[in-house]
């Protein structure tokens, strides 16, 4: 596959981590990752970073996202992906994240900016995210309108 078209595809899948996270479609979103990535979203969820099964990853993702909040939104923002090897490819994406939930009746807001540091593996003839590492810029929360 011509550089262009890895590009392309990368950057596909980097929108559809969100998408599938935002919409929580957590099979979709697990069949996106190798067996046993490296994750590291210490900063954003306490969790020790790690290699973990991808099906925790999803399952804890999901969890987080069900007891906290109502509505998650993700955007992002700027790509740079490279490819590093024959069937490794880096990418980082600008992210801004929106977590809605309830605290003491009033809906409030938590904004999260920052990057995430993708390694994507060729498994099978399929690119699969190998590792993924979450860098907060700022964080805020605060009730919607605010």
């Amino acid at each position: 596959m011509y550089s262009a078209a890895v590009n392309a595809h990368i950057r596909e899948l980097i929108e559809q981590v969100m998408e599938y996270r935002d919409q929580g479609q957590w099979q979709k979103l697990e069949q996106l990752f190798t067996e046993t990535p490296y994750i590291d979203e210490e900063v954003f969820n306490k969790e020790k970073p790690g290699i973990k099964p991808a099906a925790n990853v999803t399952y804890g993702w999901r969890r987080m996202i069900r007891d906290l909040y109502y509505s998650a939104r993700h955007t992002l923002g700027a790509m740079n992906i490279e490819r590093t090897g024959k069937k490794e490819v880096s990418a980082e994406s600008e992210i801004e994240a929106r977590y809605y939930t309830l605290k003491d009746g009033q809906r409030h807001v938590f904004k999260m900016n920052g990057v995430y540091e993708y390694q994507f593996k060729k498994v099978a003839g399929r690119w699969k995210i190998d590792s993924l590492r979450l860098k907060v810029k700022d964080q805020s929360f605060a009730p919607v309108g605010a």
